[in-house]
């Protein structure tokens, strides 16, 4: 069983806007809106190395799209599983903010894992809107906190 999460705030400045990605997850998967997630894998040098990793996967940014990275600016544990709701061993979740260029072109159809129909940019508050779990709410708030103040 997975003992360690990642989690990838992926966002980027406009016109003097602040733009976060979301992606929608498929409906046999929950259906619903969240940060760019994925486990921590054995061929994963580091948290940071898999974080890389899963935005290659899901989202087709590479380091070369990405103006500046903030580490684990927020952790917490997931104890019920996703779907279910019904409790698992604890995992542990580390989130991390990604700044990438404004013209950085998404794609989620390269991912083998077909996990997301759907992507879309949105603001601070249409992103707290549509996020379905409390921890990613909380990351993202922590997050804008970091890049707004």
């Amino acid at each position: 069983m997975r003992k360690v999460q990642l989690e990838c705030i992926v966002f980027r400045k406009t016109q003097n806007n602040l733009e976060f990605l979301l992606l929608k997850r498929i409906s046999e998967k929950g259906g619903f809106w969240q940060p760019v997630c994925g486990g921590l894998e054995k061929e994963d040098n580091s948290k940071l190395d898999g974080a890389y990793r899963e935005l290659l996967e899901e989202t087709n940014i590479s380091k070369k799209d990405i103006i500046r990275v903030l580490e684990e600016i927020f952790t917490f544990e997931i104890n019920k599983h996703y779907l279910t709701g019904k409790p698992i061993p604890a995992i542990k979740e580390y989130v991390y903010g990604f700044e990438v260029h404004p013209e950085t072109v998404i794609s989620i159809d390269n991912n083998i894992c077909i996990e997301h129909e759907e992507f879309k940019w949105v603001d601070f508050e249409e992103a707290l809107n549509l996020l379905k779990w409390e921890n990613n709410k909380q990351a993202f708030e922590r997050l804008h906190s970091l890049i707004v103040y």
